[in-house]
């Protein structure tokens, strides 16, 4: 039965069951597959292929490149039709020889078997490629979604050792959430661990499924619809471990962003949730009044939004909220949706201010299930949302923390799932990593970093439909980083008599910093402002600056050059005149106006129209027959050592 307040519902877009349509629809509800410990799991990427071969001799030799030349060559023409493109000597007995062909396993196995049997060969085998073990967490075989070893993961895993998250919190706007271990270090509660306290905001008792209203409990019942017979989802449980499932526990899996908490905000229950609790706890999670409740006492750096309903345009009220909560600070980042439509037909995707995600699969393409942009309402960014095509593999999806209940809670569990809600919290997760480095980054310069840094599709689809790329959390927080180190940046022109200035980059990093101006390396002295004019005896000198930049009591040594200085330039403030009276027979005399600096000579030209006077150099000229009815000037030269010459004329007068 519809329910006054639904957006057509706002149901969760993102559950593909585990038996799929050829294009799932975008609020399935059926539960996806629990994860078996006894699985093998998958492997982080497909079987390795490689073009290098390493090659060790019994002994040294005087000659290795030579020798590893000729035993691979001869191997590779008969196995692989390969060329050799490099070879290069590791020590005298071992040499890597790389060809122009990748060798799958089974070439490789025949390659290197036939090296060895050549005489002198003590060994020879394929280059491997190897990978920093980062967890111990016992389902991480199957996280091909964050793991370094997978091309088209987000590569959470490279950097966690430049942001893990620590120190954001990522608001889950969604189902709420069930107790897990993995989440909140115990399976008996909701807080705890990475989980800080949320709040529920569905305030229809028929939507809740805990029979009551608003309050701070943002435990998710189940959100089963009898109304079309759907399963509880553990939607929420789901996304909040995508983002931020505890690192090296011996359990389970791991989040995208292990350091980061998650804010869980209830909005979504039975068969759907309201406008008006998805604006409630977008504004509260922001740290936005929201009346008849307390403030967020932990307001979110990002809101994670993994839901959407069928709407020609952005709700106002939706679109206010996201206006609201963008100007705090915070980032919105939406799921495109499930539809394999156009995301301009959904909402909150098609609103303003916010980051679009479009799933991508294991493969490294567009999901065929996800929503794509148009011109209007151009998609951001993909990220990992699952391979859910008809009969694919469970392990091409999204595994996370779940639960096992069928309506109602039952144990803490595992589950892969599929669609752009899994995508969307990669996303949410990356952009806590590059808040927890620095607070201030905006929404744009957010999409900016992650859209710069981007993993390009397997497979063609445009910026606009699909998004920049495959987001790249190793890459983003590593550009983030690098714009982060202490430096120094000079600005003004490098040239005599103008004004350099050095500044402190960025302009967070020194709580203090003290300056000492070079020249030609050598420190000029005095010079420890952070300003610096360089005279007329440093023209053609290098300048350069050299800060310490304090934080935390610890110094850094910086340096910045400026360049080597050029000719100074001189400004005027009144143009050079002449005075008198324009008559033919009469004296005129030329005012030099006032320069800055003061020009050490002057010297002058006359002009009577565009042609210069014969003789007429003078200070003085005396006005004569041949200037009546004509206009005559005078151009005034001026000129200082280390300075460029400079010259100006003054205004014409006409001769009676």
């Amino acid at each position: 039965m519809p329910r006054r307040g639904l957006v057509g519902s706002l149901v969760v877009v993102a559950l593909v069951a585990l038996v799929l349509p050829a294009a799932p629809s975008y609020a399935d509800g059926k539960r996806g597959p629990h994860i078996d410990a006894r699985s093998p799991g998958k492997p982080a990427a497909a079987a390795a292929q490689t073009k290098t071969i390493i090659v060790t001799f019994d002994s040294g030799k005087s000659n290795p490149r030579r020798a590893a030349r000729s035993a691979v060559a001869r191997a590779a023409a008969g196995v692989a039709g390969a060329a050799i493109t490099k070879v290069e000597p590791i020590t005298d007995d071992t040499v890597a020889v790389t060809l122009d062909t990748p060798l799958g396993a089974a070439q490789q196995a025949r390659l290197t078997d036939q090296v060895e049997d050549m005489a002198g060969v003590a060994s020879a085998e394929a280059s491997m490629v190897f990978h920093p073990t980062a967890t111990n967490d016992t389902y991480y075989s199957y996280l091909w979604n964050l793991k370094s070893g997978s091309a088209n993961g987000v590569d959470a895993e490279g950097a966690w050792p430049t942001s893990d998250g620590s120190g954001a919190i990522v608001g889950v706007v969604d189902t709420g959430i069930t107790a897990h271990p993995d989440l909140t270090g115990s399976d008996s509660s909701i807080v705890g661990g990475n989980v800080v306290a949320g709040y529920d905001f569905i305030s229809d008792t028929s939507l809740s499924g805990d029979e009551d209203g608003r309050d701070p409990d943002p435990t998710d019942p189940g959100d089963y619809c009898t109304e079309d017979g759907t399963a509880s989802s553990w939607h929420g449980t789901h996304v909040a471990g995508t983002i931020a499932a505890i690192r090296d526990n011996s359990r389970g899996v791991v989040g995208v962003a292990p350091g980061a908490k998650v804010q869980p905000l209830r909005a979504l229950g039975n068969c759907g949730g309201a406008t008006e609790d998805l604006v409630a706890a977008m504004r509260w999670g922001a740290g936005l009044e929201v009346s008849g409740t307390t403030p967020d006492a932990t307001p979110v750096d990002v809101l994670n939004l993994s839901l959407g309903g069928r709407s020609a345009t952005c709700p106002a009220s939706i679109q206010d909220a996201i206006d609201d909560v963008v100007a705090a600070g915070v980032t919105v980042v939406v799921a495109a949706g499930n539809a394999d439509e156009e995301l301009a037909g959904w909402a909150p995707a098609n609103c303003a201010k916010v980051i679009r995600v479009t799933a991508s699969t294991y493969e490294g393409a567009r999901a065929g299930y996800s929503n794509y942009g148009t011109t209007a309402f151009p998609a951001t960014i993909a990220a990992p949302g699952g391979s859910a095509d008809s009969g694919s593999d469970p392990t091409d999806w999204i595994a996370s923390t779940w639960n096992d209940g069928t309506t109602t809670a039952g144990n803490p569990d595992y589950a892969w799932m599929a669609g752009t809600s899994m995508a969307t919290p990669h996303v949410s997760a990356v952009v806590a990593m590059l808040k927890a480095l620095d607070p201030t980054l905006t929404t744009a310069q957010l999409t900016a970093l992650m859209t710069d840094t981007a993993t390009p599709l397997s497979t063609s689809c445009t910026a606009t439909k699909c998004g920049a790329g495959i987001v790249d959390a190793a890459a983003a927080v590593q550009a983030e980083a690098a714009a982060l180190q202490p430096g120094v940046t000079i600005s003004g022109a490098v040239r005599v008599g103008g004004q350099l200035t050095a500044s402190v980059t960025p302009a967070s990093a020194a709580a203090t910093a003290t300056y000492q101006w070079l020249r030609d390396g050598a420190e000029v002295g005095r010079a420890t402002d952070s300003t610096y004019t360089p005279a007329a005896e440093e023209l053609g000198t290098t300048i350069s600056v050299r800060a310490v930049l304090t934080v935390d009591a610890i110094p850094t040594t910086v340096e910045a050059t400026a360049g080597t200085v050029a000719p100074g330039t001189f400004s005027y403030s009144v143009r050079p005149y002449a005075t008198g009276t324009f008559r033919v027979g009469r004296t005129v005399r030329a005012n030099t106006g006032t320069w800055s600096p003061e020009p050490a000579t002057y010297s002058y030209r006359w002009f009577r129209g565009s042609k210069a006077i014969k003789h007429a150099t003078k200070a003085t000229y005396r006005l004569r027959k041949a200037d009546r009815h004509k206009k005559v000037r005078v151009r005034v030269t001026v000129s200082l050592d280390a300075y460029t010459t400079t010259a100006k004329k003054s205004v014409a007068k006409k001769v009676r």
